[in-house]
């Protein structure tokens, strides 16, 4: 069946490691869902029960159930692993002490853009510097906002 070998195998790729919350654990069973009904093309507004669905497309065994079986095998796999190991060290790792509490920073670099600035340090040495980048986006993040493109389109009439 193409939903086991193409739909299914995408989905739970990597499973064995991952945290799943009850949000997570949702959206997962809400997507599974919706390419079982696309495969068998029927619409939300049709109002077939996911029962109906499941039974017309022959896939009983649900997909949380397939990452639960994932994830038990591969902790029977860290641990009969060597003590030494990385993966078994990572299982029972706890960290030490407390994170300290503070406000969240910004992150400045999330698409990986910089534009490094070379300056000369007290010692002599050519140092590059970040600190003219948060003034050169802060000024310029007004130009991709929106209102300033449709009000560029209509300078442009």
């Amino acid at each position: 069946m193409i939903y086991n070998s193409m739909v299914k195998s995408v989905l739970i790729y990597g499973a064995e490691t991952w945290s799943l919350y009850e949000d997570d654990r949702r959206r997962i069973n809400a997507t599974e869902m919706d390419a079982l009904r696309r495969s068998a093309r029927i619409s939300k507004l049709d109002r077939k029960t996911s029962e109906y669905i499941r039974g017309k497309m022959d896939a009983q065994d649900m997909i949380m159930g397939d990452i639960t079986r994932k994830q038990l095998i591969w902790y029977g796999h860290v641990e009969r692993m060597d003590p030494a190991r990385l993966p078994k060290i990572m299982i029972y790792w706890k960290p030490e002490g407390r994170k300290q509490r503070s406000r969240p920073q910004e992150n400045l670099g999330r698409w990986n853009i910089y534009s490094y600035e070379w300056k000369r340090s007290k010692n002599g040495r050519m140092e590059q510097s970040k600190a003219m980048e948060y003034e050169s986006r802060k000024a310029s993040s007004d130009v991709l906002k929106p209102r300033n493109i449709y009000k560029c389109m209509l300078i442009l009439k």
